[in-house]
């Protein structure tokens, strides 16, 4: 399989890795494979049944889990809905990947280059730090600026498209250790319920508890509102 090297993006799904001008830009593992899927087929539409089959296959999702996907990884490329470069809508089919100059490069020497570069030497903490989608766990405060985000109240549709992206990146983190830095702080029971409506769409996500949660009442009427 190759890489995709388009705009100022490089897609390796031998490292699993998304990067732009050299920098490591974390997605969520799903996501990633929607991303490659995409470039795979970039030739032809590729139809929502067919990206449930292939991106979700072991579990059963809504079109909403797609749809947040497409928002995310349109917002991690600087992708605009209405006048896309990357990624179009196709009306009552799916998706298709639109940028014209895509060009694939050999991903196993794009693996030996990776691994012969000095450690650190494409990142960059300050920049990532900016821009709280690309938070990694290399990060010492990426938990508490997640955490910030999901406890937060969704006032829009779009901050709760916002908590959700949170709560995916915090199970990608770790979830036992996103549970037990949420604690009993303001908006834990929203949160917490958040992190159990998400786990399906995390790859492996850890169990979410809720009889054993604080408050686990309020945790249970915070899940019943998310459906």
């Amino acid at each position: 399989m190759p890489a995709y090297r388009f705009s100022t993006f490089l897609v390796s799904p031998k490292q699993r890795a998304l990067r732009q001008d050299g920098r490591e830009v974390p997605l969520i593992p799903r996501y990633f494979d929607l991303l490659v899927l995409l470039l795979e087929r970039r030739h032809e539409a590729v139809h929502r049944r067919e990206i449930f089959d292939r991106v979700w296959g072991d579990v059963i999702v809504s079109d909403t889990s797609l749809n947040q996907a497409v928002r995310t990884i349109r917002r991690t490329l600087g992708d605009d809905p209405r006048e896309p470069r990357f990624i179009r809508t196709i009306s009552r089919h799916g998706y298709r990947f639109v940028f014209p100059d895509v060009i694939e490069v050999d991903d196993e020497a794009m693996a030996v280059n990776a691994a012969a570069q000095p450690a650190g030497a494409a990142k960059n903490p300050a920049s990532a730090a900016e821009d709280l989608a690309g938070v990694t766990a290399a990060e010492p405060d990426a938990f508490e600026l997640l955490l910030a985000r999901i406890t937060q109240p969704a006032v829009t549709d779009a901050d709760e498209e916002d908590r959700r992206e949170a709560a995916e990146l915090l199970h990608a983190l770790g979830t036992a250790e996103a549970l037990r830095r949420l604690g009993t702080r303001d908006g834990h029971t929203r949160a917490r319920a958040l992190l159990r409506d998400t786990r399906w769409d995390a790859a492996g996500a850890g169990d979410v508890p809720v009889l054993s949660a604080p408050d686990p009442a309020g945790v249970a009427r915070e899940v019943i509102a998310l459906r």
